[in-house]
């Protein structure tokens, strides 16, 4: 009748055992912690522009060497653009558009790991025909000839010798984002008198 006791115990131990064995293989020793993706570039780009995204954990920590899917659908619901960055050491990730003017809806989907789980996120994203950068060359005539300058505004002119504003040539990426760059623009006081 003992050895009936011992047995039973034994089986009682031996299910018990089991239940917790399979238990701690079913359920992993830690949970996997949420994530945040969001884009950082702007809603409204010139063509040529970037797409850039950040991924975090929800302490801001960045999730470097993470795989990201970009797909970026346009206004009659077709899937222009469908790629994959990867992120830096600070958990961001910078992707070329080759977009032509237009309203866009950007997916930005993270798939998780087995630390972190997945996120998404989506956003509207404009984009306006790019200042075309012209080549100016000083150009003679009889009495003057024409000049490119930065104005006061943070835009570039052609001017001729007396200050007068023949064309605007657009922003200043010194001053715009998505904005033209002109390495021999001169300043604008050269040209233009303030005294006047």
């Amino acid at each position: 009748m003992e050895n009936k006791h011992i047995i039973i115990i034994l089986l009682v131990i031996i299910v018990v055992l089991a239940a917790a064995i399979g238990f701690v293989l079913l359920n992993p020793a830690h949970a996997k912690q949420p994530t945040k993706v969001k884009v950082t570039s702007d809603k409204e780009q010139y063509e040529g522009g970037k797409l850039s995204i950040e991924l975090t954990d929800l302490n801001r920590t960045p999730l470097s060497k993470e795989v990201v899917n970009i797909t970026i659908i346009d206004k009659k619901g077709k899937v222009v653009v469908d790629d994959v960055v990867k992120t830096n050491s600070k958990g961001k990730a910078k992707l070329d558009l080759d977009l032509k003017k237009g309203k866009y809806k950007v997916n930005v989907t993270y798939g998780g790991n087995d630390n972190y789980t997945g996120n998404s996120t989506t956003q509207k994203l404009k984009i306006k025909e790019k200042v075309v950068k012209a080549s100016v060359s000083e150009k003679s005539s009889q009495s003057s000839s024409t000049h490119l300058i930065m104005g006061e505004d943070g835009y570039y002119y052609t001017v001729d010798d007396n200050g007068n504003i023949l064309e605007n040539l657009g922003p200043s990426s010194k001053y715009y984002p998505n904005g033209v760059y002109y390495p021999n623009a001169e300043p604008s006081s050269k040209y233009i008198d303030k005294s006047k």
